[in-house]
């Protein structure tokens, strides 16, 4: 089984170019499936599927329900192990024939107010915590993911024109985020005082870790006296929600957010309508 997975994960990284997460989550799942069904995968048949999704949906198989977007992701990496295992020419029937993925309820997700974002920044001071500052500020006002800021490196910041490029993983084309006029300074400032070599946000020699900076933004929140769950992800929806609102394309905050599908962006155009359904309420 391990070396049939490693060459699994081979395939992934060189020939799909699948981000290192993304073979990490596929491993993980293909190893659960071939654990339970047991047999060879020559001989593993669309009911042995179904009896597995069946499993993983009731509890068993990761001891609590998941949800759809789990399933829907066992089901992902599944297909990507049986289409190459198809193409090695290990198996002639593909047993994930007509398995679909479940129907996933799009949530919409939360945000915060423009008054609650610069209630959120203005929390920190900018002579003692400009490091806790700046961070903060460049998640909201690049729309950033974690993972993203904590890699930024030096030579990713550009002030003339400014912008910051965001790499986005094996394959995938490097997206360019336009910085707004209001964090420059703050940005510039940080720099020019901290001086980071390699990363903007380094811990010695490595960048600083995710748990940092949500330590840091918890601590905002309560300064701010946010009375929301707020996470570093929240930002990057407010990011989205307030270009919408201020009338962006759906195709530019795509872009922005780097995508891939449009409809990952265009749960956002959700929060747009309930302002039209709440406004007429008011007649």
């Amino acid at each position: 089984m391990d070396k049939l997975i490693e060459m699994f994960s081979d395939y992934l990284a060189h020939v799909r170019r699948h981000s290192e997460n993304t073979l990490k989550a596929y491993k993980k799942d293909v190893r659960k499936f071939l654990t339970y069904v047991g047999k060879q995968v020559n001989n593993i048949e669309r009911k042995d599927v179904e009896e597995f999704l069946k499993a993983l949906s009731k509890g068993d198989i990761t001891g609590e329900s998941p949800r759809e977007t789990t399933i829907s992701r066992y089901i992902s990496s599944l297909n990507s192990f049986f289409n190459y295992l198809e193409l090695s020419g290990m198996i002639s029937e593909n047993p994930m024939e007509r398995i679909k993925h479940p129907r996933i309820r799009r949530k919409i997700p939360d945000f915060l107010t423009e008054d609650e974002v610069s209630s959120l920044i203005e929390a920190f001071n900018e002579e003692n915590e400009l490091r806790q500052k700046t961070a903060i500020s460049l998640l909201y006002y690049a729309g950033l993911r974690i993972s993203e800021l904590c890699n930024l490196r030096t030579n990713d910041i550009s002030f003339i024109p400014p912008f910051l490029r965001v790499e986005m993983g094996k394959g995938r084309k490097d997206r360019l985020v336009p910085l707004p006029d209001k964090v420059i300074p703050i940005l510039k400032k940080y720099i020019d005082l901290e001086n980071p070599k390699i990363y903007v946000f380094e811990n010695g020699k490595k960048h600083v870790h995710p748990s940092t900076v949500f330590r840091w933004l918890k601590e905002g929140v309560k300064r701010a006296n946010i009375k929301k769950d707020v996470h570093p992800h929240t930002l990057r929806h407010s990011y989205a929600t307030h270009l919408i609102r201020r009338g962006v394309n759906i195709k530019v905050v795509q872009e922005l957010l780097g995508h891939t599908n449009l409809s990952t962006t265009s749960i956002y155009l959700h929060v747009a309508d309930q302002e039209k359904f709440d406004a007429v309420k008011k007649l």
